[in-house]
């Protein structure tokens, strides 16, 4: 069983996780920066390149910010670790299909889809690209994620599996009546 598994670790794209990784990171990175350091027309214009974005409710814009550069921080982490860190290639991959599904499609299918948002679109469907490719969807689902728990052939100390119980460890007197 074991040599099962590492056969199917020969099998992960780590290549393209670390491409993913380290793309994800310098944009996230670089982006949530200059979002939150110079939120007026100078990120509207980057973020938004070749088109300005509208101005934004500045509480949602400065989360979005925030977020994606806390993802592109743990990226940077990510690239040492890669199956560790895999829920965050998962995430991404996520919230941009739900971008597709209930905003842009939406707005596409109503011509209303505004000309600035064509960025934002190319973008996600670049790096929904990127993270079909790189993310080992067998691996992520695998048993070996779930909790491990006790056969019943393996020794165990109880202790360690008990509840600290505060009530026989205190020092106080536990009688309220």
């Amino acid at each position: 069983m074991a040599q099962a598994s590492a056969v199917r670790k020969r099998e992960i794209a780590f290549g393209w996780m670390k491409l993913t990784y380290g793309a994800t990171a310098v944009l996230g990175i670089i982006t949530g920066f200059v979002m939150l350091l110079a939120p007026a027309k100078f990120a509207r214009k980057f973020v938004g390149f070749p088109f300005i974005l509208p101005e934004q409710d500045p509480i949602i814009y400065g989360a979005l910010a925030s977020i994606w550069l806390t993802v592109g921080f743990l990226c940077v982490l990510a690239i040492r670790a890669p199956l560790k860190f895999l829920p965050i290639l998962a995430l991404q991959f996520v919230y941009k299909s739900c971008w597709f599904l209930f905003i842009f499609i939406p707005l596409f299918v109503r011509s209303d889809f505004p000309n600035w948002g064509w960025a934002s679109a190319i973008g996600n469907a670049i790096w929904m690209a990127l993270d079909l490719k790189s993310i080992p969807w067998w691996y992520l689902f695998s048993t070996e994620m779930e909790p491990q728990c006790l056969s019943a052939d393996e020794p165990s100390d109880t202790s360690a599996a008990q509840p600290h119980s505060f009530a026989s460890s205190s020092p106080l007197p536990v009688d309220l009546g």
